[in-house]
């Protein structure tokens, strides 16, 4: 991305351990400001509510919808 280091949280990097929908919003938000985020998945199927139905195409319809 062009100009990345004029964004807000340029230079600060997030470890992110959270699930559902809203924490994961609320990280990307974080690296839209240009945060460096690293997202740690549970090893045995990372984020539990990626599987909560599969209506849209295979994928969970509040994923898709987010």
């Amino acid at each position: 991305m062009t100009g990345c280091s004029s964004l807000p949280l340029a230079g600060i990097t997030v470890i992110a351990m959270e699930q559902a929908v809203s924490a994961p919003m609320c990280t990307r938000v974080l690296a839209d400001f240009g945060a460096r985020v690293i997202k740690i998945e549970n090893p045995k199927g990372g984020d539990f509510a990626r599987d909560y139905d599969d209506v849209v195409l295979g994928q969970a319809a509040h994923f898709v919808w987010a």
